[in-house]
């Protein structure tokens, strides 16, 4: 049976904000693309190389693929469903993500190297829910990260461990939490993000909530605060280097950039002419991907290749 336990910090341990420094690093960007696709954008890549997302079929369906180190694609679907995200892989090829049934509820799924889907919805609070609840990332242990959502629409980060334990990661402040990674070996639980603010529930739900964080679960218990440039924050990944990935809202031009933070120095990680920047991911060999909106509104991938001191 698995121990489900609540990580609920009624104090914050550290607020962090960086600004931006001269930067020796530059970055070359390729533009990829699923062949044939309306849209898509990486979700992720494990050490070497391999990549998982999402594509646009011509209807507007949502298919999940991995790409291969050679270039190439494998587009697959969770059978049944209307819907596949493909969001984290690690060393060993698993690859975990969401997929959507008939009846529209959301369910998180594992994919094994050889193709076998297998379903985990993670334990209570979560329900059958057409909240759009999901397995983000899994380390190369096992670990899986997410949100799920309770019965009161409640979103919630979680944590389920290779050894079948189950954590919410949360805090008594928190309108709402998302976990995103959990790193190899580290001081931290996972990172993500989460709202302040208050939920409230019952007949007419609704939400107050406020600023978006990005947060470190620390595993001494706590967590850590990591705002870029003092904006709405989301952080998205960290490698064994500590290198940290995410977005942020630039609320002068109304848009998202992608971010690097590299030794408390931050660096846009934003595709040339881009309209809007999606999520951005770093893996341990300092490979970065990542999501951008061109002008035309359509969504491509692409990949960061680091030159100069420091990479």
């Amino acid at each position: 049976m698995n121990t489900v336990r609540i990580l609920a910090i009624p104090v914050m341990t550290l607020g962090l904000s960086f600004a931006n420094q001269s930067f020796a690093q530059t970055f070359t960007y390729t533009q990829i693309d699923v062949p044939n696709p309306s849209g898509s954008s990486p979700n992720a890549s494990n050490s070497y190389g391999q990549m998982v997302g999402t594509y646009n079929d011509a209807d507007g369906t949502l298919h999940g693929f991995l790409r291969f180190t050679d270039g190439t694609y494998l587009k697959f679907d969770y059978p049944g469903a209307s819907f596949t995200s493909a969001n984290g892989i690690n060393d060993q090829g698993v690859i975990v993500g969401r997929w959507t049934d008939s009846k529209g509820y959301n369910h998180t799924f594992l994919r094994t190297p050889s193709g076998v889907f297998s379903n985990f919805d993670p334990p209570a609070p979560s329900f059958p829910s057409k909240d759009p609840t999901s397995a983000h990332r899994i380390n190369n242990q096992g670990d899986i990260v997410g949100r799920c959502f309770a019965p009161n629409h409640h979103e919630y980060g979680w944590i389920l461990r290779n050894d079948g334990t189950f954590q919410i990661l949360t805090g008594s402040s928190f309108a709402s939490s998302d976990a995103w990674f959990a790193r190899n070996g580290s001081q931290y639980v996972a990172g993500g993000d989460y709202t302040e603010g208050t939920h409230r529930s019952g007949e007419g739900i609704y939400w107050r909530a406020g600023f978006v964080h990005g947060v470190l679960w620390n595993r001494n218990g706590g967590f850590t605060i990591l705002d870029a440039h003092n904006s709405q924050t989301g952080l998205r990944s960290m490698n064994s280097n500590g290198d940290i990935t995410g977005i942020y809202y630039d609320a002068a031009l109304a848009r998202l950039h992608g971010f690097l933070l590299r030794n408390g120095v931050i660096i846009n990680i934003d595709f040339p002419n881009s309209t809007d920047s999606e999520d951005v991911f770093i893996n341990d060999n300092g490979m970065i991907v990542g999501g951008f909106i061109d002008v035309a509104g359509v969504e491509h991938g692409f990949i960061a290749t680091c030159s100069g001191n420091g990479c």
